[in-house]
C-alpha cells in the first residue's frame, strides 16, 4: 500500500471524531434512567436504520458479492457485532453507574492490549520501546490488583472488546458501513425479542412509547458519524499520527469523569494512571520513531 499524505483536512476530520467520542458520557447521561441493555438495543435498532437509509440512498451493495462468495464472512462479521455490542454494553453501564473514570483507562489501554493481542495472534514481533510501554502498562494494572483487590473489569472489558473487535476486522474485505449494516442488522432480532420478553414499562418507559424516543433514536447518527470520519481520516492521515490523536478520547472522558462528574480519583487509580501514560508516553515516542510516512 502506498503511504498516506497526511492533510490538515485529514487531520481536522480525525480530531472531530475523536472529539465526538470523547463526549458520549454527555449523551448517555442523559438516558441515566434507562437500563444499559435497553440503551444499546436502540444503539443497535436506529444505527441499522441509519444506515440501511445511507445504503439504499447510495445502492451499496456490492458488499453482497463478497457474501456470496465468501460465507464465512458473514459469521465472522456476526461475531464481531456481538463484541462490539459488548463493549457497547459495557461503556454505557459504566458511564450510568459513575465508573467513567475505569472506562477511559480502559480506552487508555487499549492499544496496549492490541499490541499484546498482535504478538500472540498475529505472531508479530514487539520493538525494545513497545515491550518496555506493555511492561509500564502492566504493572500499572497489577498495582490496580492489588490495592483495590479486585479486578477492574470494567476497563479491562472496555480494553479487550474494543481490541477484539479492531483485530477481526483487520482483515475483513467487506468496507466499515457495510460491516456495521450486517453487524447491527444480526443483532436486531435479538434486541427486538429481548425488548418483547422484557416488560420495561414496569420501571422505564417502554421501547415505542417511550417519552425520550427521539432521543435515543438519536444513538442511530451519534454512533454512526464519528465512525465514518474516522474511517474516511484513516486514508488521508498517516497511521502512526492517528494512532497518537486516537489518546484524545480517553483523555476527554478522563478529564470529565474528574472536573464534571466529580468521580473519587484515589491514590491507586492515579498510580494506575501514571504508569498507563508513561507506557504510552513510550508507545507513542515509538511510532512517532519509526512511522514510514
Amino acid at each position: 500500500m502506498s503511504n498516506i499524505t497526511t492533510t490538515p483536512k485529514g487531520i481536522a476530520t480525525a480530531l472531530s471524531a475523536f472529539v465526538i467520542w470523547g463526549f458520549f458520557p454527555l449523551y448517555f447521561k442523559l438516558l441515566k434512567e434507562y437500563d444499559a441493555t435497553e440503551i444499546i438495543g436502540h444503539r443497535i435498532i436506529w444505527t441499522f436504520v441509519v444506515i440501511l437509509v445511507v445504503l439504499i440512498l447510495t445502492r451499496q451493495w456490492a458488499w453482497l458479492s463478497v457474501i456470496r462468495q465468501q460465507p464465512k464472512w458473514l459469521f465472522f462479521t456476526t461475531i464481531s457485532g456481538g463484541i462490539i455490542s459488548l463493549n457497547w454494553l459495557v461503556y454505557v453501564w459504566a458511564v450510568n453507574h459513575d465508573r467513567i473514570l475505569e472506562a477511559s483507562l480502559g480506552y487508555y489501554i487499549g492499544p496496549l492490549v492490541g499490541v499484546l493481542l498482535s504478538l500472540i495472534v498475529l505472531k508479530e514481533r514487539l520493538r525494545p520501546l513497545q515491550r518496555l510501554a506493555v511492561g509500564f502498562a502492566t504493572i500499572g494494572v497489577l498495582i490496580q490488583l492489588v490495592m483495590l483487590g479486585k479486578l477492574p473489569w470494567v476497563s479491562f472489558g472496555v480494553a479487550l472488546t474494543f481490541s477484539v473487535y479492531g483485530l477481526m476486522h483487520r482483515y475483513n474485505p467487506i468496507k466499515a458501513l457495510n460491516t456495521m449494516f450486517i453487524e447491527t442488522g444480526m443483532l436486531v432480532p435479538i434486541f427486538l425479542a429481548w425488548f418483547a420478553m422484557h416488560d420495561v414499562a414496569s420501571s422505564q418507559p417502554s421501547f415505542w412509547v417511550s417519552s425520550d424516543i427521539f432521543l435515543l433514536m438519536l444513538a442511530g447518527p451519534i454512533t454512526l458519524i464519528p465512525l465514518l470520519m474516522y474511517n474516511k481520516a484513516t486514508k488521508m492521515v498517516a497511521f502512526s499520527l492517528l494512532s497518537f490523536m486516537n489518546y484524545l478520547t480517553p483523555s476527554i472522558i478522563f478529564f470529565m469523569a474528574i472536573f464534571l462528574y466529580h468521580e473519587p480519583f484515589s491514590m491507586s487509580k492515579l498510580i494506575t494512571f501514571a504508569f498507563i501514560w508513561t507506557g504510552l508516553a513510550f508507545f507513542s515516542y515509538d511510532l512517532l520513531k519509526n512511522r514510514k510516512n
